[in-house]
């Protein structure tokens, strides 16, 4: 939910900028006066200048997130819903080192629901929040996953255990597992 009002924001903002720099191209383009023509370009000029900064500023903020190492516990993630829990990890792998952490939810995820790389290696990372332990059917589905989205590594986080069976599943097929223990360590 907090993703799509970002997304709302974004298209919301260009649109206004796109308006704007329209109404200057058309008053610099029909403007007679020269005064006016310098003034507007002036305008324009540091307009982009501040667009530019904020886009910087931005880019910043995103790849620090909210999440500071040592502030959570595994327990804290118990109570929350599956996308709470994707959006989460996307900051907890960025503030362990990531570059890219995003999530897939809007886009029909494939098994996958976060996307992250690191060092040059994408991760296909399935999460999964559940009380009891995570069997075979998250690792088929992200081993399926990290061929769709051409992944280097095929990953399920949980803040749980997994079944013996996911565990020989995914030793054999090479599906890399975080359970619970690994969990408190990104945190």
């Amino acid at each position: 939910m907090k993703r799509n009002r970002n997304i709302l924001k974004i298209v919301t903002y260009s649109f206004y900028i796109i308006i704007t720099f329209v109404i200057l191209i058309f008053i610099l383009y029909y403007s007679k006066n020269k005064e006016v023509k310098f003034i507007l370009s002036s305008i324009g000029i540091w307009f982009c200048f501040f667009l530019f900064c904020v886009y910087k500023i931005c880019k910043a903020r995103k790849y620090v997130g909210f999440f500071e190492k040592g502030i959570y516990d595994a327990v804290d993630f118990d109570d929350m819903d599956g996308f709470e829990f994707e959006e989460l990890t996307c900051d907890i792998l960025v503030a362990n080192g990531f570059e890219i952490a995003e999530s897939t939810q809007n886009s029909g995820d494939f098994g996958v629901d976060v996307i992250a790389q690191r060092d040059g290696i994408i991760y296909a990372i399935q999460c999964k929040r559940y009380k009891g332990p995570v069997g075979i059917d998250a690792v088929q589905q992200v081993y399926a996953g990290r061929d769709f989205y051409e992944c280097n590594v095929a990953v399920v986080l949980t803040n749980s255990y997994f079944s013996k069976a996911a565990q020989r599943l995914a030793d054999k097929i090479g599906v890399v597992l975080w359970d619970r223990e690994m969990f408190k360590e990104l945190l």
